[in-house]
Parts: structure tokens; C-alpha cells; sequence
């Protein structure tokens, strides 16, 4: 899958390792495995919708976007861009991360 992110400074700590570790640490691993998911996929499709990484549908503030866990209380926020049918998660094949959060 095509990842984008919402800004240079993300897209320079989730292309790290070591600055994956230095800002998310006890998470970290997790993390990592879940980024590689989403680089491994050919849509969000391939990403299940159980734990772990339980795919799921945002609202409210992050409406239009999708939440993937990566730890009990932590997820990455995605929106897709693109082409895509909404209703067919195998045509979203572009996402942007926009934020990595606890948003309860």
C-alpha cells in the first residue's frame, strides 16, 4: 500500500527506527510491526479487522478515516486518499497517516 504522511516530521520518525524507539518506547516494537503491515498490504482490506491490529472505522472528529491499533490504548489514524469506492476497502490502496494517538 501507498503511504503518505500528514507531515515531514512524521514521515521522518516512522521511517526510523531509532526514532520510532526514542518517541513511542515501551510501544515501539508494535509499532514497527504495524507500519510494516501497511507497507506489506496491497489495500486496507489486508489488514483484519481483529485484534491485532483490529482495523476499524473512525467518527466524530477523524470522520472518514480508519483507526489501527498498535497498542491497548494507542492508534494509528488513517484517512485514504485517491481513487477509491468508500463502501470496497480492497479499492483503498493510498492512505495518509495522519496522527499516531490515544483518542478516547
Amino acid at each position: 500500500m501507498l503511504i503518505e504522511y500528514s507531515s515531514n516530521k512524521l514521515e521522518k520518525i516512522l521511517n526510523s527506527p531509532r526514532l520510532i524507539k526514542k518517541h513511542y518506547g515501551k510501544n515501539s516494537n508494535r509499532l514497527v510491526i504495524r507500519l510494516s503491515e501497511l507497507r506489506a498490504a496491497t489495500s486496507l482490506s489486508d489488514i483484519p479487522d481483529v485484534p491485532p491490529p483490529r482495523r476499524h472505522k473512525l467518527t466524530a472528529e477523524y470522520d472518514g478515516c480508519w483507526g489501527i491499533d498498535y497498542s491497548k490504548n494507542f492508534r494509528i489514524i488513517l484517512k485514504p486518499i485517491g481513487s477509491f469506492e468508500i463502501h470496497d476497502l480492497s479499492t483503498i490502496k493510498e492512505v495518509m497517516i495522519i496522527d499516531l494517538r490515544d483518542y478516547h
